[in-house]
């Protein structure tokens, strides 16, 4: 499958992945995607910390939505050693941090190690509480360095390898990328579209629960990641096969007028595409979904496979054809009613 250069995300990924926004702090990926929405429409940002990107249309009410935060870590305690005991923000398993470089709200970095058993022949889980911060700062400078309450990123920039792109922060700055590459310069947008990039979503989706309330749209797409091994329908998601189409997650099926949307964007596109049905764990689209009365809700998702560590593999083509959804469903008329729930 070709990989177009068309939507600049060779510029525009390793710039969001590299922003600071773990949840509750997302004040550098929002800075990040203020600068690259200037000109693209009516900007603005929350109580909550959501950033909303408005171009009005005569159409139905649209909303495109993606979370913008990625996991973290809070300090819990300083150690009288220097070393900083951590708690994980969001729903990263402990080994995925192990090895991983963090920022500190700017103020100082450090690597993310674990207390190993004392026996070399045991072998246990890597449990949260095992997880620590090595700052090399020494023992009086860490309690006055690093405060108890600090939150920590992942230290890191997207990159290309071949025809992947690795990085730590993709979930989902490879959504917030997909939409911005998809709507800036768009002609023929077919709605009254609002796009959302949510904050908190690793807290519970917060942000995508208040800004669907706030905004009440006709019919809402959800973008995230999907992971290899997730889906359990007729054979699991492959990198390189095209954006996902969401049927089935925790709490949440879509709806089939908002499901019809995407499917007959696809086709136009020529846009080829998965089937994903996760039995546990799921998106931002279970909280819109139930916004209000209810908001026809359709879920699109990036493939992505975890290689170990903190990193993440997403092919470009994938990310390439989900632009090209994108840029389908915002031209492409909704024809479903909001009675319709």
């Amino acid at each position: 499958m070709a990989v177009s250069r068309s939507s600049h995300l060779d510029s525009l990924l390793p710039a969001l992945s590299e922003a600071y926004g773990p949840p509750g702090r997302e004040t550098g990926i929002r800075a990040a995607l203020k600068r690259a929405l200037k000109g693209a429409g009516l900007v603005r940002e929350d109580a909550l910390g959501n950033l909303h990107l408005h171009i009005a249309g005569k159409g139905p009410r649209l909303l495109l939505t993606a979370h913008m935060d990625a996991p973290g870590l809070i300090v819990t305690r300083v150690d009288p050693s220097g070393l900083a005991r951590v708690s994980i923000l969001g729903q990263t398993s402990a080994v995925d941090w192990v090895g991983a470089t963090v920022t500190l709200d700017g103020t100082a970095r450090g690597v993310v190690g674990w207390d190993r058993p004392k026996d070399p022949k045991e072998t246990r889980e890597i449990e949260p509480e095992a997880l620590y911060l090595e700052t090399g700062l020494r023992q009086r400078q860490a309690p006055k360095r690093i405060e108890v309450g600090t939150v920590g990123a992942l230290l890191d920039r997207a990159e290309r390898l071949g025809e992947l792109w690795h990085g730590g922060n993709l979930d989902n700055r490879a959504g917030c990328a997909a939409i911005l590459a998809a709507v800036r310069g768009t002609r023929g947008i077919r709605s009254d579209l609002h796009v959302v990039f949510s904050a908190q979503s690793d807290l519970g989706a917060r942000g995508a629960a208040t800004s669907a309330f706030g905004i009440d749209p006709d019919v809402a797409v959800v973008l995230d990641v999907a992971f290899v091994g997730e889906s359990r329908g007729p054979g699991d998601i492959a990198l390189g096969k095209g954006p996902c189409l969401g049927l089935k997650e925790e709490g949440y099926l879509p709806h089939p007028a908002a499901l019809a949307l995407v499917k007959r964007a696809a086709k136009a596109a020529r846009v080829p595409h998965q089937w994903l049905i996760r039995e546990s764990g799921g998106s931002d689209a279970r909280a819109v979904r139930a916004s209000r009365s209810g908001v026809p809700t359709a879920l699109v998702a990036i493939p992505a496979r975890r290689p170990g560590g903190p990193r993440v593999l997403i092919h470009a083509s994938d990310l390439e054809e989900t632009v090209k959804l994108l840029r389908g469903i915002v031209t492409t008329p909704y024809t479903g009613e909001k009675g319709s729930r």
